[in-house]
């Protein structure tokens, strides 16, 4: 079992990268679960959002007929576990009342951490921030 364990371990950065492609997977699909399962538990953020805030703005979306599609543009990340630092160029389009509303540009900080989750450490997100973050989440509500 052993054996099987480390020849599957996966580096960090494979991690991140899967966390940020169910992130966006999550909101595309509309997927609390999805969503959520990427939130670290003491999630905090500067317009002062939390792990309870960001599930209340994830209930919200999955009520609205809009959709989004979220496109990472190009992102770097900085690596010391147990955190990571993340510079993503996001492009969300939306889709409201059938008609598709200008690309908004994001260019985002993501700090993330790796927290246990059962028998595995995982990576998180911790917190967000950004230019145009509050703007998504006034067009969500």
């Amino acid at each position: 079992m052993t054996w099987w364990v480390l020849a599957h371990r996966r580096s960090d950065r494979a991690l991140i990268d899967e966390l940020i492609a169910k992130a966006e997977h999550g909101v595309e699909t509309k997927s609390v679960d999805e969503i959520m399962g990427c939130v670290a538990e003491d999630y905090h953020d500067e317009l002062g959002f939390n792990r309870t805030d960001i599930w209340r703005l994830a209930q919200h979306w999955i009520r609205t007929p809009d959709e989004a599609d979220v496109v990472v543009e190009d992102y770097s990340v900085d690596i010391q576990p147990p955190r990571a630092t993340g510079q993503l160029a996001v492009n969300v389009m939306m889709t409201r009342d059938g008609r598709q509303m200008p690309p908004l540009p994001l260019e985002l900080t993501v700090r993330f951490e790796k927290e246990r989750r059962g028998w595995r450490r995982v990576w998180l997100v911790e917190s967000v921030t950004g230019q145009n973050l509050g703007r998504v989440f006034e067009d969500v509500m």
